[in-house]
């Protein structure tokens, strides 16, 4: 995974928590706001008409009234006072049972004969706040629990992530790529079981790759060395003269037997993490291959300039452009005539396409001229032709660890044949 895949998880993370937060901060600000300047109301329902009445009667004597407040005070827990004056009730909205609320107070009247004497003042916590301070609560929180929570995704995403981007490195080639979980530290015991089980996996399907590998070079290299003896043999018998038409057909016998290993070692290659890229001038790259062929002549019709570069493994996609050669003159194309290569550029893309003037591809076999063991069957496309379908399908996993793409087309006459790469354009 990309830094911009990591930083994205990241911030859904972080979006995710923060809204939650957000909600969380909202639903309590709203209760507060629903139930604020209510509560007073509660209290004042304990101080019964009993208690009113009787704060009536000794309303004259103040004395015996402080301590008839007093000994309310001291039963009920509450904050209660006298106020001898009924101007709070004047122009206040009062409850069914007279109770007049403000701003977390509440007074309750007292009366005698229709007439309010004064109310007990009931004092029951503080105003409510106003709401540029329940904004700035709010805000203070949501930054201070948003830092935590932006701590919380980067350690919940980074290992998620390791493991992610170790996954494309694999599949991309790195059989040494690693997730190195248990280096890190708090990681979720399930995300470092992810990163141990990859681990495990990866070590085994790179050791099977190697030891496959190491396995085909041996073998390639134990094969090559009875049929370099005998092609000598071959050279020897011509020699001595007899069996002309025998020899020769043993030596393209031979020929195609060590070209088929060469592809196989390719094909090993190809698409692995040794692929040895370096910066190429096509144009120059392009002239040095045709001129070390030897399969028959080619004529260059469009060659890109000097600044058209790529960032190639030289040999690999040599031998890509090779087995394009090949085909061509091994399906129909006349050996008189020079094989056509066109060479152009985009902003971005380099196509190299072969065209020949051979039957073309069969029908059944056009759609699937890239996989591999496919070979031309009939009149079009392989009279006479030789090998066990590897010269294309090679191309194709060339051209693709280099991030390539190949085509192939029928034309009049013949078949066009194409492979195009990313252009090198830090240069």
């Amino acid at each position: 995974m990309t830094r911009r895949g990591l930083g994205s998880l990241q911030t859904r993370l972080l979006l995710g928590f923060l809204v939650a937060m957000a909600l969380a901060i909202g639903a309590g600000v709203l209760v507060t706001v629903l139930t604020a300047g209510e509560s007073p109301e509660l209290p004042a329902r304990a101080l019964t008409h009993h208690a009113q009445q009787r704060a009536a009667k000794v309303w004259e004597d103040p004395p015996a009234l402080d301590a008839y407040v007093a000994q309310l005070r001291d039963t009920t827990g509450l904050d209660i006072r006298v106020r001898r004056s009924a101007d709070v009730f004047k122009n206040k909205r009062r409850t069914e049972r007279g109770v007049v609320l403000d701003d977390g107070v509440a007074y309750v009247p007292v009366m005698r004969k229709g007439e309010t004497l004064g109310a007990l003042e009931i004092r029951t916590g503080s105003p409510a706040p106003p709401p540029w301070r329940i904004a700035v609560a709010a805000i203070a929180a949501l930054a201070a629990l948003g830092a935590i929570a932006r701590g919380l995704s980067v350690t919940l995403a980074r290992p998620i992530v390791q493991v992610a981007t170790t996954a494309e490195q694999f599949g991309a080639g790195n059989l040494a790529a690693r997730t190195g979980v248990d280096q890190l530290r708090s990681v979720p015991e399930e995300v470092r079981d992810l990163g141990r089980a990859f681990d495990g996996m990866a070590e085994r399907v790179g050791r099977v790759v190697t030891e496959q590998r190491e396995l085909l070079a041996a073998i390639s290299h134990e094969l090559r060395s009875p049929l370099g003896r005998a092609r000598i043999a071959v050279e020897i018998a011509r020699e001595r003269g007899g069996a002309e038409k025998q020899l020769a057909d043993i030596d393209r016998q031979l020929v195609e037997v060590d070209a088929i290993l060469g592809d196989l070692l390719a094909s090993a290659r190809a698409g692995l993490a040794d692929l040895r890229r370096e910066p190429v001038g096509i144009g120059a790259w392009i002239d040095g291959r045709i001129a070390a062929e030897t399969t028959g002549p080619i004529h260059v019709v469009t060659r890109a300039g000097d600044d058209v570069r790529a960032a190639i493994d030289p040999a690999l996609l040599g031998r890509a452009l090779h087995n394009l050669f090949a085909n061509a003159w091994a399906h129909g194309h006349p050996k008189e005539e020079p094989l056509a290569v066109t060479v152009t550029a985009t902003t971005d893309r380099i196509r190299i396409a072969v065209h020949d003037r051979g039957p073309g591809f069969a029908p059944d076999i056009l759609a699937r001229a890239f996989e591999p063991f496919v070979t031309g069957t009939g009149a079009a496309r392989s009279p006479g032709a030789h090998g066990i379908g590897l010269g294309l399908a090679l191309v194709r996993r060339i051209v693709e660890a280099h991030g390539g793409t190949v085509s192939a087309e029928n034309a009049a006459p013949g078949a066009i044949v194409a492979l195009e790469i990313p252009r090198d354009l830090s240069g």
